[in-house]
């Protein structure tokens, strides 16, 4: 289990946007174990926002910006970088997220990363095998949300099987219900989700399970309902079956103490429940009150420890794409020797060491496919695969600074926002000459020095040692024209005597 680095603040906090509910929760870590001391829900049903245009609609904006502003009370008080939030499936969808995430990072006065629906499912299965025993066996986990449903197979700490299907109880109430709880509309909700599980149905048997943990809201929503016959704590096939019959009989929940928007997609998460029952032979389902946002508060806790999930991502990806991790360490060595010397615009949501550091350490990840144009494979790698510990935001910038860490740099990364691009080009610059530099694949026995003044870049390294280096002073007059392009000039030359 984590251990918490040193810190005078002992307080965590953890904000899941979510496309049913947004969630907050404040927890005090202690040598390893995690005290909730405060949490705060708001049904904003973002999902129910989603246009079919790609846009949220002006209710939804107001609903979430109300919550966020309230959030934002309670976190004020919490050192920024043990505050961690994330926004999940209708984020991710939302075509013109850009500009309301800006109006909610205001509202709530922290980042937001958007994940993967990979990342979310690793969280989940975090959370939870945080907060039950672990015993060696392999559990399934499944998390059911506002508009997507994840399914985990892990054993003690460690997911193997991740994934995130395209269905949840606001989606299914929008797409089947909306005309009503009716048996037909269910039947028909049922058989198009059991088509979407089919997907995943045969891996997931095959790899098996000894125990069965629901997460999520609207898996505690079920077992209230099935508390007479089940206890509570779980959730039995022969219930679910009884709670589906009451349901077409009455024509929607008539019992449990539930909100107005919890009673009205209830219907589509038990639907989904008995689709997941019926497609992956479930019979008994233990409801669990751990999830993301604990995940997200274990991984913070590493993050500032010595337990970094990413740092582990990028070694995997270094041995899945067999680069020369003896070259890519001394090009990073170098890359942040000179990124030390200098300094550029803050990148909000990342570290800009830390990005430099992967982008050095995967710079030739593209040669495991071809070396024809590998940066530009690099880029696609990095771009589109899922990676544990990344959002999207900063797995973009990662792809972007493998991508354009040779050759033309115009019509790449100019092509960002121009804040992006200002914050970038430091970094990018200090990749670059690194790489450059270390084109022999060896050390190099010269002092390097830069400085950055405004778009004016200044090398200076050992005297008469250039000299010496012909096919180096070659690229990087070559490398003056290609950030003299974008609007960068790089002048070097030997030190000059003190």
């Amino acid at each position: 289990m984590n251990t918490a680095p040193h810190i005078d603040n002992s307080y965590f906090a953890a904000v899941d946007l979510g496309s049913n509910s947004f969630h907050l929760l404040v927890a005090r870590f202690d040598n390893g174990f995690l005290e909730k001391v405060d949490r705060e829900k708001d049904m904003v049903q973002l999902a129910q926002g989603l246009q079919e245009d790609g846009n949220l609609s002006q209710d939804a904006r107001e609903r979430a910006l109300a919550c966020l502003s309230r959030f934002s009370e309670r976190l004020r008080d919490i050192p920024a970088a043990q505050v961690r939030v994330v926004g999940t499936k209708t984020l991710r969808d939302a075509d013109a997220a850009g500009d309301f995430l800006m109006q909610a990072e205001e509202a709530l006065g922290h980042p937001i990363a958007i994940i993967s629906g990979y990342e979310e499912a690793r969280l989940v299965y975090s959370g939870l095998s945080h907060s039950v025993i672990n015993d060696n066996n392999l559990r399934l986990v499944i998390d059911i949300g506002g508009a997507s449903t994840e399914f985990i197979i892990g054993c003690d700490h460690s997911p193997e099987l991740l994934e995130s299907l395209d269905f949840g109880c606001v989606a299914i109430t929008r797409e089947f219900l909306s005309d009503g709880i009716t048996r037909k509309n269910l039947h028909t909700a049922y058989i198009a989700i059991c088509e979407r599980i089919e997907y995943i149905r045969a891996a997931y048997i095959q790899h098996g399970w000894s125990m069965v943990y629901g997460t999520s809201g609207t898996m505690r929503a079920i077992a209230e309902l099935t508390q007479p016959q089940d206890g509570g704590a779980v959730i039995n096939s022969s219930s679910l079956n009884q709670l589906i019959t009451d349901m077409e009989n009455d024509g929607g929940i008539s019992k449990g103490d539930f909100s107005k928007q919890r009673r009205a997609v209830l219907p589509a998460g038990i639907i989904i429940l008995k689709a997941i029952f019926d497609e992956l032979h479930i019979e008994t389902l233990h409801v669990a009150d751990a999830t993301l946002k604990e995940g997200l508060i274990f991984d913070t806790v590493g993050r500032l420890g010595e337990d970094d999930i990413r740092n582990r991502a990028i070694d995997k990806l270094q041995q899945q794409y067999r680069v020369d991790t003896q070259h890519a360490t001394r090009v990073s060595h170098l890359a942040l020797h000179l990124w030390r010397q200098i300094d550029g615009p803050v990148l909000p949501g990342a570290s800009r060491t830390k990005l430099l550091s992967w982008a050095a350490e995967l710079h030739e990840i593209g040669l495991g496919i071809s070396h024809s144009g590998y940066h530009h494979h690099g880029h696609y790698v990095l771009q589109f695969s899922d990676i544990a510990g990344f959002g999207r935001y900063e797995q973009h910038l990662l792809a972007e600074l493998v991508g354009c860490h040779r050759k033309k740099i115009i019509g790449k990364l100019d092509k960002q926002d121009p804040r992006v691009f200002n914050a970038m080009m430091p970094l990018l610059t200090c990749l670059r000459i690194a790489i450059i530099l270390h084109r022999g694949r060896d050390g190099i026995d010269s002092t390097v020095d830069i400085e950055l003044d405004n778009n004016l870049i200044k090398l200076t390294f050992s005297p008469s040692w250039l000299d010496e280096q012909p096919l180096t002073k070659a690229g990087l007059t070559q490398e003056a024209r290609y950030l003299n392009a974008v609007g960068f000039n790089l002048q070097f030359g030997p030190m000059t005597a003190p």
